[in-house]
């Protein structure tokens, strides 16, 4: 029997025996969203407001900064979320009107194509020929088969241009937000370290949530987050006390 793992452990014959599609995520592609537009703000911001403190700058211009970098990446993420979406949508119906209009002209070219992938699987005689005049029976389902097989293609029908927009574009601002609140309350110096605490925490958060659909370890993906926002903190609040002189 294979060994399969998830979240690093291996899993055993009990656990296979009590398998549940709970395992599994649906949607899981608004979670990914969620998790990249929170994580991007995050760091976008505390690199933006660190690297301002480090030019010497009033808490007053670190929110102004902060600010900013908040409403422009939340417009920009969600302009670009609702785009990519929309064009990965009609890519998809494009090339799926391309093979459909394949089947209809080619059938015999599309029927062959359709043997060799199934060959290419193992599949041989009788049961190779049940499979391919199950597929080509019907249009749709011949259509979504050369879609998924030949080309590699599938679309996330659960998540709109609209929807894919409000996720990534809330996650970026609710993360943007986190390091530059300190500042609200507390100075420069004292807000600095706030910032970077609350920053990592939050990171730290964001980079365990990204288990819920890669299944990797929480710990793991957690610490990575953190230190990756970290690295990029630091290298802008260092960068604005050299170029702040």
């Amino acid at each position: 029997m294979a060994n399969w793992s998830w979240r690093g452990r291996l899993l055993s014959g009990k656990d296979l025996s009590s398998h549940s599609e709970m395992l599994h995520v649906p949607g899981g592609s608004i979670v990914r969203e969620l998790v990249f537009g929170a994580n991007d703000g995050l760091v976008a911001a505390f690199a933006v407001a660190s690297g301002v403190n480090g030019a010497g700058a009033q808490a007053k211009v670190i929110l102004i900064a902060g600010l900013a970098e908040l409403i422009g990446g939340t417009i920009s993420m969600a302009l670009g979320a609702y785009l990519s979406t929309k064009s990965q949508i009609e890519y998809y119906r494009g090339e799926m009107n391309r093979e459909g209009y394949e089947v209809d002209n080619f059938p015999e070219v599309e029927r062959q194509e359709i043997r060799e992938i199934y060959e290419a699987k193992g599949f041989t005689g009788d049961i190779l020929d049940r499979i391919i005049s199950h597929i080509t029976a019907d249009k749709k389902r011949w259509v979504e088969i050369m879609m998924q097989e030949e080309l590699g293609l599938s679309l996330d029908l659960t998540v709109s241009p609209l929807k894919s927009a409000l996720a990534t574009g809330g996650a970026y601002a609710f993360g943007a937000l986190m390091p530059i609140l300190p500042y609200l309350f507390m100075p420069p110096t004292s807000g600095l370290a706030a910032s970077a605490m609350l920053t990592l925490s939050v990171l730290f958060g964001v980079g365990a949530a990204k288990t819920i659909v890669t299944g990797k370890s929480t710990w793991r993906s957690g610490l990575e987050s953190m230190l990756i926002g970290g690295l990029a903190a630091t290298a802008t609040f260092f960068a604005g006390r050299i170029f702040a002189g």
